[in-house]
């Protein structure tokens, strides 16, 4: 066995796919299985059909195949050893449609940007609200290098945080 190579001194802010904030999470209706490329903090793609029990899902879109959502990092023995982060195929794997999440920034990222995700290969990438491969999931903590630890989050219109502006009116409304 090998001795300890690192010590960290503060804790870690969080690890791809890791939840933020209890209670903010939507998940899919049901549970898929990982082909073996489906990986925490990382968009899955639905690889079979919906009638099809299998319920397969993985990083890279094949055709016709729909963004389930971002998975989650959830304690499990069906981890790859090789991979901490990567679901061994069969592996059963919870997959978020809404909620809080630390993902690892794959470059510079600002609050506000849109997380956008490539279907052919699901590399995540940060750009413009409404683009092209827009996952409907928004930057909230900025990056300013790739591999930061960053929050990103998706919520219907009136759920999630109270926003500042919100707390203002509400404020204003009881002060009446």
């Amino acid at each position: 066995m090998a001795l300890q190579q690192t010590v960290n001194l503060y804790a870690s802010k969080g690890f791809p796919g890791q939840m933020v904030a209890f209670g903010q999470r939507v998940y899919t209706p049901f549970n898929y299985l990982s082909d073996g490329t489906v990986a925490a903090g990382k968009f899955a793609f639905a690889k079979t059909a919906p009638s099809d029990p299998t319920n397969m899902a993985g990083v890279a879109s094949g055709t016709g195949s729909v963004l389930l959502g971002l998975v989650e990092r959830v304690l499990s023995p069906n981890v790859l050893p090789a991979n901490p982060d990567t679901y061994g195929a069969g592996a059963e794997v919870t997959i978020a449609e809404q909620g809080d999440f630390y993902i690892a920034a794959t470059g510079v990222a600002t609050v506000g940007q849109a997380v956008l995700c490539d279907g052919t290969d699901g590399a995540i990438t940060f750009g413009s609200v409404g683009a092209t491969n827009d996952t409907g999931w928004v930057v909230k903590t900025a990056a300013a290098a790739a591999g930061d630890i960053i929050i990103i989050s998706k919520h219907q219109d009136g759920a999630g945080y109270l926003t500042k502006a919100m707390a203002d009116d509400l404020y204003e409304a009881k002060s009446e």
